[in-house]
């Protein structure tokens, strides 16, 4: 059985040009992983913590080096348990979750390589501990982002993205195929109306000028180009509604409006009523409880009401979340826990209690990491965000999957 032998990390830029880190796991058999971590511009107050890159880089080339040498990479929960351990902290914020993710998934990834594994193939034994095989396979459905705003964009739109989902029975490689068609039919809308096609973080485009209504209306139009909404393709919207949660009060600047939770509530049933939309993320600020429980019981039934900032990957988190009622579908994001196996662990509660699993990247990413494609395949998830269908480092994740779909 291979031991680890050597553990590295280097700070790296990731797509926004911010430096981040990359961690290598060298085993005594030669293998050899490299796992960088991604960062969110949009970060919720339960999310772990991230330290600097310069000390995030030193505590794994020296003190987690020195205490997971020799130790079993494909002894997944002691490696986690001995990071967390280490760390000391409910948040992380010792050594780091950067530190402590890129390791725990670099240790994953080497462990796969050493035993002749594709990493779903891996992460699906420590998830289930069975084995997926070619005919096993469940894709995600993909989400793309094809308008950004919030903190993804330079626009004024308050709402974060405006999401194209395409129908669930739909095989993966038509859906990207379709998104993709998509997108660059609502880039030559923008362009033919003069708007700007300059792309946000996440690879959607960010014209300026638009309200939450006019941005569904140029999807809508995108879609009808060659599909049918409804049909075809349906709609979401990510809200990120604690950016823009003041004073009790949530401000839609671009159209002029300080609404109520209550009167927000039914600004989404307006909504709902005119676009085929199916899908609300964080559409509440995450400390806006009573409200949470308000939407739930009017929208569950229609639509996916998803929580990111209100769980963050966090499973003791979860679990409460769970005992009230107040949501149907959660955003999975390696990074906001720290662990591979605390991800697990959440995924697998979110399945006990029924509810839509998303998988997704963050806005910062790095064009090397396809690592959320294979955990998306590895767990059975219902749905992968990974941004636009443009943009190297969101397109790395689409055609990961597309290997896997192909057995390339």
């Amino acid at each position: 059985m291979p031991r680890i032998e050597n553990i590295r990390c280097q700070k790296i830029l990731d797509s926004r040009g911010n430096w981040t880190i990359e961690t290598k796991v060298v085993l005594d058999d030669g293998t050899v992983a490299v796992q960088p971590v991604p960062s969110g511009a949009s970060v919720g107050e339960n999310e772990a913590v991230y330290i600097d890159e310069e000390k995030a880089s030193d505590f794994v080339s020296t003190s987690i080096n020195d205490v997971l040498q020799g130790k079993d990479p494909s002894n997944q929960v002691l490696v986690d348990e001995t990071l967390i351990k280490m760390d000391g902290t409910h948040n992380k914020s010792k050594l780091g979750a950067n530190s402590i993710l890129s390791v725990s998934l670099a240790v994953a990834k080497a462990s796969a390589l050493s035993q002749g594994k594709e990493l779903y193939e891996h992460i699906s034994v420590l998830y289930s501990g069975k084995e997926k095989n070619n005919g096993d396979l469940r894709f995600p459905s993909p989400i793309f982002n094809i308008i950004n705003g919030g903190k993804h964009a330079r626009n004024n739109l308050s709402f974060q993205e405006f999401i194209l989902i395409p129908a669930l029975n739909i095989p993966l490689n038509k859906a990207i195929e379709m998104g993709a068609s998509v997108y660059k039919d609502l880039k030559q809308i923008l362009s033919n109306e003069d708007f700007e096609t300059g792309v946000g973080d996440e690879g959607g485009f960010e014209p300026h000028g638009l309200s939450c209504d006019t941005a569904l209306d140029f999807l809508q139009r995108a879609v009808s180009k060659q599909y049918e909404a409804g049909r075809d393709f349906f709609f979401g919207v990510d809200v990120a509604a604690g950016s823009f949660y003041e004073d009790n009060k949530y401000h839609i600047n671009e159209e002029h409006l300080e609404l109520s939770s209550n009167e927000l509530i039914d600004y989404y049933i307006k909504l709902l009523s005119k676009y085929e939309l199916i899908y609300l993320e964080d559409p509440l600020f995450e400390k806006d409880d009573t409200s949470w429980k308000e939407i739930y019981k009017k929208l569950s039934s229609k639509l996916m009401i998803v929580g990111d900032d209100l769980v963050a990957t966090n499973p003791k988190i979860l679990e409460k979340v769970i005992k009230e009622k107040i949501l149907n579908s959660v955003i999975v994001k390696p990074n906001q826990i720290g662990t591979l196996t605390e991800t697990l662990e959440f995924i697998r509660t979110a399945k006990k209690a029924k509810l839509s699993v998303i998988v997704s990247h963050r806005s910062g990413e790095n064009p090397n990491d396809t690592f959320i494609s294979d955990l998306a395949v590895a767990v059975n998830a219902d749905f992968i965000k990974s941004g636009a269908p443009a943009r190297g480092e969101r397109v790395a994740k689409y055609n990961r999957l597309l290997e896997i779909f192909y057995g390339f």
